[in-house]
């Protein structure tokens, strides 16, 4: 029996995070015994975790907390787990877990899209000599498996699609005026760029002033927050821009939005274009990581040069003044998510791949 833990650093709301939660929520549907460790910290989502699934919180202190290290190969034991599917920088648990457990699978699975541009050599040498414990790599766009089939030690790498999945609380209103609000989903991280998309909308806001932007995802209370909160205040934008903080139904609030947009510097395969599609809204993105291979063309949505100003004032414009054009890019968009990024086809190739290297062992 396959019996698998996904291990990512915490249950914040975040796109590595939600995809090592659908995983293990998802494996239970197919009969594989289901775990799931947070090695820093609980978070949100953890409340988006099913009953199948077993969670294990070790609250990690360092990268070295033999405490946090032991509890984990006593529960990777204990419950006799056969795979670990590590996600992001929780790869360096997972290869000390595999050195004391024997005829364990490891797999990585890396989230990362600025990595190919990363020039911390320290962190490249950790990460070269864990990756010769690596069984198999996963990279959430082409660019980053090119960089760890030239890079890294390990001899199978693929590229795996995110899936999105629809959560069914109803919690968060949102303020403004129904048929009018532009949402983006996306942590208030630097590069998410939420400045850029702050600026292009207080111009927009001068001609369209019935709409209005709403955020939702975490603030950190760190001075890029703080510049953005200020940009709110010295702009008189209170009544226009809406900064929710971290919320587990974005289904819900998606569905009560009109236009997606992310305008990132970086990005992996972006969860929250994959929620947009799945939720049925029209999308702007930066053209940076595989948001490209989701907006194949100016019919499926609307792709812009990241920092582009001018590029996505243009494009949220577009959609603002042509509803046909909108409901185009939305049936389209929403027809090529439920299409090809489905839960059941990725589960299955996970599993397929789990399945063949537990045989060897």
């Amino acid at each position: 029996m396959i019996r698998v833990i996904q291990i990512v650093d915490t249950l914040r709301i975040g796109g590595a995070e939600r995809m090592a939660v659908n995983i293990a929520n998802g494996l239970t549907e197919f009969d594989i015994e289901s775990h799931i460790c947070a090695t820093r910290e609980e978070g949100k989502l953890k409340g988006a975790i099913n009953r199948g699934v077993s969670c294990l919180s070790l609250r990690k202190k360092s990268a070295l907390d033999l405490k946090a290290i032991i509890r984990l190969i006593s529960y990777v034991k204990k419950n006799k787990i056969n795979v670990i599917h590590a996600h992001g920088t929780s790869f360096f648990i997972a290869v000390l877990v595999k050195f004391f457990v024997r005829n364990i699978h490891l797999a990585w699975h890396d989230h990362f899209g600025n990595r190919v541009r990363d020039t911390n050599l320290f962190r490249l040498m950790i990460l070269k000599f864990c990756s010769l414990s690596f069984d198999i790599i996963y990279c959430v766009n082409n660019e980053l498996r090119d960089w760890a089939i030239k890079n890294l030690y390990c001899k199978k790498v693929k590229f795996i699609l995110n899936f999105p999945t629809e959560n069914l609380k109803t919690e968060t209103k949102l303020k403004g005026i129904e048929g009018k609000r532009i949402v983006c989903v996306a942590n208030l991280r630097a590069p998410k760029n939420h400045l850029l998309l702050f600026t292009v909308f207080l111009e927009l806001k001068e001609k369209y002033p019935d709409w209005s932007l709403h955020c939702v995802g975490s603030i950190y209370g760190d001075e890029y927050s703080k510049n953005l909160e200020n940009f709110i205040e010295q702009n008189e934008l209170e009544r226009h821009v809406f900064l929710y903080g971290a919320k587990e139904d974005v289904s819900y609030i998606i569905s009560q939005s009109t236009i997606g947009v992310l305008s990132s510097v970086y990005e992996g395969l972006p969860m929250a274009l994959l929620e947009y599609g799945l939720g049925g809204l029209p999308v702007i993105a930066t053209d940076v990581g595989y948001c490209k291979n989701l907006i194949l063309d100016n019919s499926y949505g609307i792709l812009v040069k990241s920092n582009d100003k001018d590029a996505l004032h243009s494009g949220l414009e577009l959609y603002i003044t042509n509803v046909d054009y909108r409901n185009e890019c939305t049936q389209n968009f929403n027809r090529m998510i439920i299409s090809e990024f489905s839960k059941e086809k990725i589960l299955n190739t996970l599993i397929n791949d789990y399945e063949l290297v537990s045989e060897k062992m």
